[in-house]
């Protein structure tokens, strides 16, 4: 019996085709995430992967930050912006098996509001997200039926939607959070196409994919992503075929990339910018004529084409070009060391002068360049009389430093847009009321004033007023040292099918992603 069971099934083999062998999509990151839980972990690499644990009530449009139906099928919203409708799709399931409902998604929301709740999110540890940011303007958020949630809104807030997309806004399991409790952030549980299997500190994360994934099985049935600090590392595993797509491309083997025509360099125009932090409480970076005097200090141009082989152009306003709102600003801060030692010694400052300055030790999509920005970065400074005392950490623990509190040196410093909206950058990063992203901890009480009404504000043409006001504050300044605005370039492999880049450099619809000749 046991032969002809083998017969018929050798036989059956023939007449169908063998059974598809198992596919696995390894993606190359230059760090280790810090938390996989959307809520608290704010950081670019632990967001490539949550993009793909985790849906949000709405999603981008493919290579947009365009919203379309993601959790939600559909929506509505009322004339006076105050009432937000939302209704669900039906049967959905959480990766663990518990359903998505009004019930479970209003215990979500409020994990992030509501102190009584019993999964409260800041009874988890330190928390770095976009709770106020998103929800701030919320006043309630209720069940209409089982598929429909409806959020009440203290005022309006222009940027709602569009901000529920973000992968910091990712549906979490109430049941797994209330499983988890502390370690969720170590066991994300989600309602996304790749479920979480394991991980590996400092060397991968690996997930299986989520066969009852609303939109679809994916096309692969697992996703790694590999650690690669090292980028010439990255670039042989890329090219021997050990991972099918590098998403922290070094600037330093974009050559050997280019060159190399089995390897698709994708493109796109970057919602990034990078440059260096200005401790802006402390002195001497507290004088605002220091920070302006330097901003002279650094030759963009130079090392635009040395540092990022033509894939970055020099800061002409706090916002990329690419953002809706840009205006080029005047000064345009040329290179010009002599006026940037002139205008030091009219601000008083005697040098030379000695400082810390911190960078991270690995590639980010809004800077290619790494570590060698900084480097770069220090011999200008130099040149002028400042003697910047530089240093590295991983990228985990840089982020715990800048963002701690304690540290007033200098610092890299880059963003990259969320959701598409001027808010999500220029308040964001210089706004008092974002103590988390405003690391240079940069106040003016106009620009405060002016962020305020422009979430509020829902008349398009009188927001791009109000955030090119904005944008000349900021400018003028000088909070940071504005360097550069970078394409997002991503290398893939010729088997790689169906991978498109987003804005926001998060790696959303990797269910549509195949391997194949």
């Amino acid at each position: 019996m046991k032969r002809l069971i083998a017969a018929a099934c050798i036989a059956a083999a023939c007449c169908t085709g063998a059974a598809r062998a198992d596919t696995t999509l390894v993606i190359g990151i230059a760090a280790d995430p810090t938390g996989l839980d959307p809520e608290a972990v704010l950081n670019n690499t632990s967001g490539f992967v949550m993009a793909t644990i985790y849906d949000s009530l709405v999603k981008y449009k493919p290579g947009t930050v365009e919203p379309e139906p993601g959790l939600a099928q559909s929506w509505s919203v009322t004339e006076d912006g105050l009432t937000y409708q939302f209704k669900l799709r039906p049967g959905v399931k959480f990766q663990d098996g518990s359903p998505l409902n009004a019930d479970s998604y209003i215990q979500g929301v409020n994990r992030l509001l509501d102190k009584s709740s019993p999964i409260y999110i800041y009874n988890t540890g330190h928390v770095e997200g976009y709770i106020d940011f998103t929800y701030g303007d919320v006043d309630s958020v209720n069940k209409i039926d089982d598929l429909t949630v409806a959020f009440k809104m203290k005022k309006p807030s222009a940027p709602f939607i569009t901000s529920l997309a973000m992968v910091w806004n990712g549906v979490v399991s109430p049941t797994a959070a209330a499983k988890y409790g502390k370690d969720f952030r170590n066991n994300p549980v989600g309602s996304g196409p790749f479920i979480f299997k394991e991980w590996k500190s400092r060397d991968s994360i690996t997930l299986d994919a989520n066969p009852a994934y609303w939109n679809g099985k994916p096309q692969v049935d697992h996703l790694v992503f590999k650690e690669y600090p090292d980028p010439q590392a990255a670039l042989l595993a890329l090219k021997r075929g050990d991972i099918q797509i590098l998403g922290d491309v070094s600037s330093t083997v974009l050559p050997a990339l280019e060159a190399d025509k089995s390897i698709k360099l994708l493109t796109q125009p970057g919602l990034a910018i990078s440059g260096m932090g200005f401790p802006t409480d402390t002195p001497p970076f507290d004088n605002v004529k220091v920070r302006q005097a330097l901003e002279y200090s650094i030759d963009r141009d130079a090392i635009n084409k040395a540092l990022f082989k033509g894939f970055a152009v020099p800061m002409v306003s706090p916002l990329p070009a690419s953002e809706w709102s840009f205006q080029p600003q005047q000064p345009t801060y040329n290179y010009d060391p002599e006026k940037a030692k002139k205008m030091l010694a009219e601000a008083g400052l005697k040098t030379p002068f000695s400082f810390d300055f911190l960078t991270y030790n690995s590639p980010r999509g809004y800077n290619p360049a790494g570590p060698d920005l900084a480097v770069a970065i220090q011999g200008y400074l130099k040149k002028v009389g400042i003697d910047a005392n530089l240093s590295k950490l991983d990228m985990g623990a840089f982020l715990a430093t800048v963002r701690g509190g304690k540290y007033h040196g200098l610092f890299m410093r880059g963003w990259t847009g969320d959701n598409g909206d001027p808010d999500n950058f220029v308040c964001e990063l210089w706004s008092s009321r974002n103590p988390v992203d405003n690391t240079t901890h940069f106040k003016s009480d106009e620009v405060d004033k002016l962020c305020v009404q422009g979430l509020a504000e829902t008349d398009h043409d009188k927001r791009v007023a109000i955030y090119q006001k904005v944008q000349k504050l900021i400018w003028d300044g000088a909070p940071d040292l504005f360097v550069n605005s970078v394409e997002q370039v991503r290398a893939v492999r010729p088997e790689v099918h169906g991978f498109q880049l987003n804005p926001t450099q998060m790696f959303f619809d990797m269910e549509k992603v195949s391997l194949g000749k």
